[in-house]
């Protein structure tokens, strides 16, 4: 493949620049420089000094960069930090062989960086933002300010510059309730414990999970400060939380005149957990909004975007004759309340409702909520364009601005998935279909990160093309910067995994074993024509490439999946057997599916950041005594496992370390032991709710067999299965 080819694959080479006078950044030169050398410096360490950073001007709103090298030296001109970042990991990328990741970085850079011509680069999108509500709960609720450090650095290289900001709010809530006469206590059933409150910021659930305590809520103060002062120091704007309508159960007992509607039990929680939203009919729904931004801008400085969702998987507190009116009124609402706080502020709304409830929310509807509001003021987050074009079935949402968007990972299920096709194309052609000032931006929304990776590197590329990248020669360039080089077996191994794995959409992607164990299995990855054969190939490029951590990365990924695979049919011959009054036999599948997770389990553990004992270690970290630790740690098993209320199990499941062996191993041993037992399926599913509330509750973890390295941990997974190339593993 020539170089020419492989350079026009880049998003950023998609795009012509025409430079102009007029600076694009309204910030002083020397400072949004400095901002973007220090994520350089935070990256690359002492090398940054090879690196000169100078402004570019370009047309207001567009953020575009230039890189050029020579002599060693690599300049990089650019209209604002977020856009200097991004060329200079371009020119990493491209020509440094140097990539950053959630998993890890690629091992090192050239002694001298490579000449390299004058290359331009621009975003068709002034708006490129990031992070979905549920984001704050499925991985970043135990993150450090180490952590959100990274992550913050990882979205100015990547070119984001509009990330959700939700951390901290709790405490500013407490402090408004507390001003309207609730005390302190009234708002322990109201707050969810942490790793649930995203659903209790919606308005889905109260209670679940916690108390929350006042230590919490003041150190997440502290670092919602270091968040917002780096979003803000790198040219970001945030979005931040506003106030969309949910009161505290205690509310109504202080204010008896007011007119609150209760929620429909959302996931089947019990009625304790139901939430309550205040009529926009009630004068204080706008003083309560208004009176919470001026407490949190009092607290946090001044805010211009405000993220409020009214009706996020919840039926509208509507009656049918008046249906549109009253919907126009919460709309008016939540934006008054916002006005009246901030006058200059935008209200921000996701639109994931238009696609998950959207019986309810046909066109009129949609409509009448968006109808009073003005449309300067408002920006609808277009979710999941991979399932739904929220945008075509709403006319551009009635006038409003939006930005399209893709979810991607539900529950932050971690199996591989995902369309490149659609990512490297999609947002190209919705672009060239609605020219003009509706569209305002691009949107990565998915429920959880840290997976995936291939996904969000391009997803990202894309919000930096006007012309649709072709995913094959992407490819190629994405296998240089993560490893180095690109070998005939990795592209022929990514040409197969591009027309398998990562060819079609899927809602969840979680395998069959890792949900609840009985006689009808369920999973969500589908059979793979290709995966051995990926594998093997992959395999193949191990003597030139085992030191590069993101290679080896990714052979556990793809062997992981494969071992899932096999379990699950493993599973399946148990279950059959069983039904064919064949114990014999299915104490013979039975065995071998539970003896390949121990073999899963310890591939998994050569990755630190794909153990559980991590995420159980971040949470305990939060707590202040040992009540609080323990409280956390139970917040941090519920989430990955059993969830709450009868709905929600195994949604956010993961494959870990940690997981593996000591949850869907002890499940599926408990099925199996009590089908000898000859308890029927009723029995069964009851005795199988025991054992998970026993693991929830438990606070330790068995002892982890770490493999001394994954082709050795692989070796035994193939050996296992019955196949493939394991003689051939170095």
């Amino acid at each position: 493949m020539n170089r020419r080819k492989l350079l026009l694959a880049g998003a950023a080479l998609a795009l012509p620049l025409r430079l102009h006078a007029r600076p694009a950044s309204p910030f002083p030169a020397p400072e949004w420089i400095a901002a973007a050398r220090g994520v350089l410096e935070r990256w690359i360490g002492g090398r940054v000094v090879e690196f000169e950073l100078l402004p570019l001007h370009g047309e207001p709103g567009q953020d575009a960069f230039e890189y050029s090298a020579r002599g060693g030296t690599v300049r990089i001109h650019g209209t604002s930090t977020v856009a200097l970042a991004r060329g200079a990991y371009e020119y990493l990328r491209r020509h440094g062989g140097r990539q950053r990741a959630w998993s890890a970085d690629a091992s090192a850079l050239p002694r001298r960086f490579p000449d390299a011509a004058t290359t331009r680069g621009a975003s068709p999108f002034s708006m490129r933002q990031y992070f979905n509500v549920c984001t704050f709960g499925y991985t970043t609720v135990w993150w450090d300010w180490a952590r959100w450090e990274r992550e913050l650095d990882w979205m100015a290289l990547h070119g984001i510059n509009m990330p959700l900001a939700m951390t901290g709010q709790e405490a500013i809530w407490t402090r408004v309730w507390e001003s309207f006469g609730l005390a302190r206590t009234d708002l322990d059933g109201f707050f969810t414990g942490p790793a649930f409150l995203p659903w209790q910021r919606m308005g889905n659930v109260n209670r679940h999970g916690g108390p929350l305590g006042d230590a919490w809520m003041a150190e997440q103060v502290q670092l919602q400060h270091r968040i917002l002062a780096r979003a803000r120091e790198l040219g970001m704007q945030p979005i931040v939380p506003g106030f969309s309508g949910f009161v505290p159960p205690a509310y109504h007992g202080l204010h008896p005149d007011a007119r609150i509607a209760t929620n429909s039990n959302w996931a089947h929680f019990p009625d304790d957990h139901r939430t309550r939203t205040l009529s926009p009919a009630d004068p204080r729904f706008v003083e309560i909004g208004a009176s919470y931004i001026r407490e949190y801008e009092r607290e946090y400085g001044r805010c211009e975007y405000y993220l409020a969702d009214t009706f996020n998987e919840l039926d509208p507190p509507v009656s049918t004759e008046h249906r549109y009116d009253e919907l126009a009124a919460y709309g008016n609402a939540v934006y008054r309340s916002i006005h009246a706080g901030n006058p200059d502020a935008t209200w921000v709304m996701q639109g994931w409702l238009f696609h998950d409830h959207k019986e309810f929310w046909d066109g009129p509807s949609a409509r009448a909520l968006l109808r009073d509001v003005p449309d300067d003021r408002m920006i609808v987050l277009d979710l999941s364009n991979e399932l739904f074009h929220g945008w075509e079935e709403h006319a551009q949402f009635y006038g409003k601005r939006w930005i399209y968007s893709v979810i991607h990972s539900f529950g932050g299920n971690t199996p591989w998935h995902g369309d490149l096709a659609l990512y490297a194309t999609d947002a190209a052609r919705t672009l060239a279909a609605c020219p003009g000032k509706h569209l305002a931006g691009y949107g990565m929304a998915p429920e959880g990160i840290e997976n995936n990776e291939v996904v969000y590197e391009l997803m990202t590329d894309a919000a930096w093309s006007r012309a649709p990248i072709d995913a094959e020669t992407w490819l190629e360039q994405y296998q240089v910067a993560r490893y180095g080089v690109a070998t005939p077996a990795t592209r022929r191994a990514w040409a197969l995994l591009r027309e398998d794995v990562f060819s079609k959409t899927i809602f969840l992607c979680k395998h069959a074993f890792q949900g609840r164990p009985s006689a009808k299995l369920v999973g969500d990855v589908p059979a793979s024509q290709h995966l051995a054969e990926a594998l093997e190939l992959l395999l193949a490029a191990a003597p030139s490439l085992l030191a590069e951590p993101l290679y080896r990365n990714d052979l556990v990924d793809v062997a992981s999946r494969r071992a899932g695979i096999a379990i699950d049919q493993l599973l399946a011959t148990a279950i059959a057997a069983h039904a064919a009054g064949d114990g014999d036999g299915r104490e013979r599948a039975g065995r071998a599916a539970l003896e390949l997770m121990e073999d899963l389990d310890a591939l998994l553990a050569t990755r630190a950041d794909l153990r559980l004992e991590r995420w159980i270690a971040a949470a305990r970290a939060w707590g202040r005594d040992e009540a609080e630790r323990d409280l956390y740690e139970r917040n941090a098993r519920l989430q990955v496992t059993t969830w709450g209320g009868p709905d929600l199990f195994d949604y956010a499941s993961k494959l870990w370390s940690g997981l593996v062996r000591d949850f869907y191993q002890l499940r599926w041993a408990a099925y199996f032991g009590l089908l000898r037992a000859g308890r029927t399926e009723a029995q069964i599913e009851q005795d199988l709710a025991q054992v998970d509330d026993f693991w929830t509750r438990r606070k330790v973890l068995s002892r982890e067999r770490i493999a001394p390295d994954v082709p050795t941990a692989i070796r035994a997974l193939l050996r296992r299965i019955g196949g493939g190339p394991a003689a051939a593993i170095g």
